[in-house]
């Protein structure tokens, strides 16, 4: 009976091992091997144009009838674009605007306004084109000169070729109303569709510039390139 007893314990230890063996074997098997070492991308193209590395897009999915129609709608938003975003700027000189009636004294001022931020987002994959969404933040002002409670904004976005000229241009208007007794409001505008056509499927978005600023008169804009400065708050400052 003893004998019985001890066989009976050996087998279950022989057993025990045999598994534990067998479960490192498995998960030695599924371990995942070392990923490739990419290709070096290649030295950038004497025309200074900047491409997508390949070797670095995003993996094609699999898509099943939903995923088809989710982009065929444009709510595809799971595959990372294939290259950076087009880098989008306030313009430095159309910033801001001043309305001045005679001398450039505080007491002449009427509206005033200020581009505070842009926020934007940029979606292409494959060869299709670059498609822009973007907002701007505007803080508006009414001096002592200031006519009525309202003023229509002009302000532009230009599209250019990274150091080049414009590609494209759209001009917009945006009513501000000031509520009584008040001489500060914000504006932030409907969101602004851009479209930017590549050539190939191998242009990047960093190829591309988008600029946002305001109309402004001569005078206006040589008032920004002095350096000069009103704020509704703060009087003058220069």
């Amino acid at each position: 009976m003893r004998k019985f007893a001890l066989y009976s314990i050996l087998a279950s230890v022989l057993l025990i091992s045999s598994c534990s063996s067998f479960g490192k074997r498995d998960r030695a098997a599924q371990a995942p091997e070392a990923e490739e070492a990419l290709p070096a991308p290649s030295t950038a193209p004497a025309d200074g144009t900047e491409r997508i590395d390949h070797h670095k897009l995003p993996p094609p999915k699999k898509r099943g009838f939903f995923s088809r129609a989710a982009r065929a709608m444009g709510g595809d938003s799971n595959t990372a674009n294939v290259g950076p975003c087009p880098a989008v700027r306030v313009l430095y000189d159309a910033s801001r605007f001043v309305e001045i009636d005679g001398p450039e004294v505080f007491a002449n001022v009427g509206f005033t306004g200020e581009i505070q931020d842009v926020v934007s987002s940029c979606r292409y994959i494959g060869s299709d084109p670059i498609e822009i969404g973007l907002y701007v933040d505007m803080a508006l002002g009414r001096g002592p000169k200031a006519q009525g409670n309202q003023r229509d904004v002009g302000y532009w976005v230009v599209v250019t070729r990274k150091d080049l000229a414009p590609i494209t241009k759209q001009s917009f208007v945006g009513r501000v109303v000031f509520p009584e007794g008040s001489d500060r409001v914000r504006l932030v505008t409907p969101e602004i569709a851009i479209n930017i056509p590549r050539a190939n499927a191998e242009i990047s978005g960093a190829n591309f510039e988008v600029l946002v600023g305001f109309d402004l008169t001569p005078q206006q804009l040589e008032f920004n390139r002095d350096g000069k400065r009103f704020r509704v708050d703060a009087g003058f400052t220069q």
